[in-house]
């Protein structure tokens, strides 16, 4: 048996997330039928992570074996050609058995895009949120400084997905404008169902509020999901990064 790990991009507007779902159409789905037609027969692969509907992926990872070999740039290259445009291959490489695309992460990095111009966007409006309003990127670094480290984060996640332990370790996460793009950057050993959207959601709206990071802590310790503040749109989402023990 050969073992394969793959690195995925896909811009996800058109699709109903990653996860397979009957009747919908799935960037895993997508990537499966092009993988049945290179080995004619059914191959079921793992994912990284879930990304929503609407949600993009720099750096999915998703892993599957095989009984048959082929050359990792040959697979690239044949399923890029069955692949829709929106949906792309960079990378394949031979791991071991005990590999697991999802079980054996480390960390995952998101990054968060948001348009902040009077002018809405005619090329990205797909793949930003649009803010009229100007956004104080300063007093954002500071409400979001809060969710750095080890906390429950029930909070920022959709009631009806909480699971058992939602306590999780946030190593990064800040803010910085790039022109007219502000770009939220968190990476965490794991996240919740909405986790980042409600995130940047809530930090939008506390700087529009002219709040703090004291009111960000009193969210993160309420434990409660009507503590935290609106979800940001799925547009903006990118799943960047997953890493691995070296």
């Amino acid at each position: 048996m050969f073992f394969k790990k793959c690195l995925c991009e896909y811009n996800g507007a058109r699709y109903s997330g990653w996860q397979f779902q009957d009747g919908c159409d799935t960037v895993q789905e997508r990537i499966e039928t092009a993988l049945e037609k290179l080995y004619n027969k059914k191959i079921r692969i793992a994912g990284a992570g879930r990304t929503d509907a609407g949600v993009h992926a720099r750096g999915q990872v998703f892993s599957y074996n095989t009984a048959i070999d082929r050359p990792n740039h040959a697979i690239m290259c044949a399923l890029n050609s069955m692949l829709p445009r929106d949906i792309a291959i960079i990378g394949v490489e031979d791991v071991t058995q005990e590999f697991h695309a999802q079980f054996s992460a480390v960390s995952k990095t998101y990054s968060y895009l948001i348009l902040n111009r009077q002018a809405r966007a005619a090329l990205e409006h797909e793949r930003m949120w649009f803010r009229r309003v100007p956004i104080d990127v300063d007093l954002m670094c500071a409400v979001l400084r809060p969710l750095a480290g080890t906390h429950d984060f029930t909070s920022f996640c959709v009631k009806k997905s909480l699971k058992k332990n939602s306590v999780r370790t946030v190593n990064f996460i800040n803010a910085a404008k790039e022109g007219d793009c502000i770009k939220i950057r968190i990476n965490a050993d794991g996240f919740l169902h909405n986790m980042v959207r409600i995130i940047v959601g809530s930090a939008v709206q506390l700087t529009y509020e002219g709040g703090s990071p004291v009111d960000m802590k009193a969210a993160l310790a309420a434990r409660d999901r009507r503590a935290a503040r609106a979800t940001a749109p799925p547009q903006g989402l990118y799943l960047e990064e997953v890493l691995y023990k070296k």
